[in-house]
């Protein structure tokens, strides 16, 4: 919601306030009940829309990346242990050069096209597959290592689509704010002539309504500067 949606939201819960107050001035079926109702509604919907805005606060993709980073990292240490022995074991598990997300995801997916076995697989590689995962495992590493990587990998590929999900929600819960505000400030507008109407001989209600509806100018962004005043006729 930007600051000038914002201002006329203000104004519908102003006036919610003064229908609220003044609701026993006011016959029940009246236009004037009719717009507070509508005023009502037009706020609900209003909230529903703003929490749509907000995001998803569940785990981060910065986390999810945090744990990825941890598994290449396990992976290429131990590679490096195994390639004391096994001379050029670690060329194929080297870190990225930077944990940036795109280096993290390009290698954690390098790592498993090596270790992870695929129904696709004939049953040599799938052999040799185990053999490597059999060797870091010699080395202490959990026998569920590629798993882990499996499930923290596709944890990032689920949040992408949460991401691209909630933004595409934002954009339609931003898309219709504009029209709801629109339908409580007309509202707020058929009030006034009927609070005119109803308050004429009575200064405090009346003077309660005008602050009660009152919206604010937009602020002049132009940066434009007054013109100065004329100077007065020389004597």
């Amino acid at each position: 919601m930007n600051d000038r949606d914002r201002r006329r939201y203000d104004v519908l819960k102003r006036v919610q306030v003064f229908g609220d107050v003044n609701a026993a001035d006011f016959a029940a079926g009246s236009k004037a009940v009719e717009n507070f109702g509508i005023i009502d509604q037009a706020i609900k919907d209003l909230d529903e829309a703003k929490a749509g805005q907000v995001s998803n606060p569940d785990t981060s993709k910065e986390t999810l990346l945090d744990a990825v980073r941890l598994d290449i990292q396990n992976i290429s240490r131990t590679a490096s242990a195994i390639d004391l022995t096994q001379a050029g074991f670690a060329d194929s598990f080297r870190p990225p050069k930077a944990y940036n997300p795109t280096a993290i995801i390009t290698t954690a997916d390098a790592f498993l096209l090596q270790l992870a076995v695929k129904p696709a697989d004939d049953a040599p590689t799938k052999a040799a597959k185990a053999a490597l995962v059999a060797q870091f495992v010699a080395h202490e590493m959990s026998t569920t290592f590629v798993a882990t990587l499996q499930n923290d990998r596709q944890a990032i590929i689920e949040k992408d689509k949460e991401i691209e999900s909630d933004s595409e929600d934002r954009i339609e819960y931003t898309a219709i704010i504009g029209p709801l505000i629109q339908k409580g400030i007309d509202a707020v507008h058929t009030l006034d002539a009927i609070m005119h109407n109803k308050y004429g001989s009575q200064p405090a209600k009346m003077a309660a309504w005008t602050s009660a509806s009152h919206v604010e100018r937009d602020p002049d962004r132009s940066g434009s500067t007054p013109a100065p005043a004329p100077a007065p006729p020389a004597k």
